[in-house]
Order: C-alpha cells, then sequence, then structure tokens
C-alpha cells in the first residue's frame, strides 16, 4: 500500500495465514472454490489499522491477529456480495467470482467468509469484541440496504450520503482503530475509533470518485457501476447543489444513462463542473480529522505510519 507500512509486512503475513486456516475445509470442492478466488481480499486497510494502532498503544498481541483476519473476512464478504449486486466483472484485475462462479456460488460464498469471521472472534472468547463485531455488520448491512432505497432519489441530501457510507463503510474501519487500542485506555480507545471512522468517510468519498475519473486499470476493478446504478454519491450530490435553473435537465440525464456514452457524458460532466474537486475537498476534510486524533497517541513509528496512512487515502489512484 505505503511504504510506512512495510513494517507491519510479517504481521499482516501472519493476518493472511490466520484467514486462510480458518477457511480451510475438509470439502474438496468447497476448498477448490476456495483457493480458485486467490488473493480476493482488499488491501488490508483494516488489519493495518488495528496492527498499527496496537503497535502506537502497546504492541501487537496474538489477539490483533485474530481481529484482522476477522475483519478481513467481513470485509471481503462485502466485497463478493457487492461485486454481485453491481454485476461488476472485475476486482484486483481479476475476473470476480459471480464472474468466475454464478451468482448464486457467489452469494454462499460471502455468506461462508461472514460466518467464519464470526467464529474467529467466538473463539477469542472476548464477549464485547463479539458484541462489537456483530452490532458493526449489522450496520453494515443496513448500510448497503439504506443505499438499495435511495437508489435514484436525486433528492438525497449530503447527511443521508453521510450515514450510508458510514454504514458500508467507516464502522468497520471505526471498529478497526477501536480494537487495536487497549480496553484500559479508553482516551486512546476513542480517538483510535475516531480516526478509523474519519479514513473510513474519507475512504469511502474517494472510492465513489474515481468512479468518475479513475482508471480502471490503477484502480483494479470496474468502474462507473454507481451511475449505471442510479446511486447518488458525493460528486453528484455536490452537481445537482451547483446546477441551479440546470437541474432538472441534469437529474433527467443521471437517471437516464444507461449505455457506455451517456455514463461517459455524465462523467464529464461531474469533472468539468468541480464538483469532483469539492468532493475531494470533503474528503480531505476528513483526513485532516484523522490525523488531529493520532494526538492521543505517543509520537513514534508507528504514529508517524498512521499519519502516512490517512494521507494517502486522497492520494490514491488518481
Amino acid at each position: 500500500m505505503i511504504a510506512a507500512l512495510a513494517g507491519l509486512a510479517p504481521h499482516l503475513a501472519a493476518v493472511e495465514q490466520r484467514m486462510s486456516d480458518a477457511l480451510v475445509t475438509d470439502e474438496p470442492r468447497v476448498a477448490r472454490l476456495i483457493d480458485g478466488l486467490g488473493s480476493f481480499h482488499g488491501k488490508m486497510l483494516r488489519p493495518s489499522l488495528i496492527l498499527l494502532v496496537a503497535e502506537a498503544s502497546g504492541g501487537v498481541q496474538p489477539v490483533h491477529i485474530h481481529l484482522g483476519a476477522a475483519l478481513e473476512l467481513i470485509h471481503t464478504a462485502t466485497l463478493i456480495h457487492d461485486d454481485l449486486i453491481d454485476d461488476a466483472a472485475t476486482r484486483r484485475s481479476r475476473p470476480t467470482a459471480h464472474v468466475s462462479f454464478g451468482n448464486t456460488t457467489a452469494v454462499l460464498l460471502g455468506d461462508y467468509f461472514y460466518t467464519h469471521a464470526f467464529d474467529l472472534v467466538a473463539g477469542l472468547g472476548d464477549q464485547v469484541a463479539t458484541k462489537r463485531l456483530t452490532e458493526t455488520t449489522n450496520i453494515i448491512c443496513r448500510g448497503e440496504l439504506h443505499q438499495q432505497c435511495a437508489a435514484r432519489d436525486t433528492t438525497l441530501s449530503e447527511d443521508e450520503y453521510n450515514r450510508i457510507i458510514f454504514g458500508k463503510t467507516a464502522a468497520l474501519t471505526e471498529l478497526a482503530g477501536e480494537l487495536g487500542a487497549p480496553v484500559d485506555q479508553p482516551a486512546q480507545r476513542q480517538a483510535a475509533a475516531a480516526y478509523g471512522r474519519a479514513c473510513g468517510m474519507a475512504f469511502q468519498i474517494v472510492d465513489d470518485c474515481l468512479d468518475f475519473s479513475g482508471d480502471p486499470e490503477k484502480v483494479g476493478k470496474t468502474l462507473s457501476t454507481d451511475i449505471e446504478r442510479g446511486r447518488l454519491t458525493l460528486p453528484l450530490i455536490r452537481l445537482l447543489q451547483s446546477a441551479g435553473e440546470q437541474r432538472p435537465a441534469i437529474e433527467c440525464q443521471l437517471l437516464s444513462a444507461s449505455t457506455a456514452d451517456e455514463v461517459q457524458a455524465v462523467r464529464r460532466l461531474v469533472v468539468a463542473s468541480g464538483a469532483l474537486q469539492a468532493a475531494l475537498t470533503t474528503a480531505r476534510t476528513h483526513v485532516a480529522a484523522a490525523r488531529r486524533e493520532l494526538s492521543a497517541f505517543p509520537a513514534g513509528p508507528a504514529r508517524q505510519a498512521l499519519d502516512q496512512l490517512a494521507e494517502f487515502i486522497v492520494a490514491r489512484d488518481f
């Protein structure tokens, strides 16, 4: 991801190994399916958050490896389901699960990742961590449902958009920060959760911006799905806010975009209007808020890496 995370390599390798161990099955057909996914998981942002916060507040323990693996399994489940919903063809420059294995198998595969994440955390015997994971997973599912229900609603407010992206993205990064900090250090735990929440908000806004100006080859996944699905993300909300008398015509253009040319026309309009840069400015505001929370931790390499990780969020893939 970034050079600052190079020191996490052994810990992240342990997280990946723990994920692999959790998914092991003695059913050969299921084992071949898991193997066929390859390294399909995300960018390891959530485990990195747990590990860096742990290093900044006392040191990485085996429990952090388990928690990092569980959160990345949850995140991977959401990716599998999201790609199916969006009918996205690629993820990490590989065919998505539903393209490779079919829709039904992809749904069940996502469920398989969810249940194994719960099992991992339950095995720790930490009722607080287990409760927080199940609560957060409920928030994620509610956020995804909220997004589906709000599709093609051009009256969607920025406040409601923020609630959606908190649910679908920032709730899990908030939990990652929280679980990395010691339970007996409430100030650090609160600051780490706030850091994770702000990073998650910024990350999702940037992800939504990439749908308009990103390069699919660099980003490694199918783009423009938000336009095709009628999702009012922050760049589109900002476009409509500044549209004036042109708003009815632009709303019609957004709601009717279906062909490749129509989708590209919307992308060009968002970029030319300045709405994209306005959305990125908001992402940078979240990053600044995240960096301020780091004052709760002692100066050192881990805090510096957390600072650089926040900054990386708004610089990636543009």
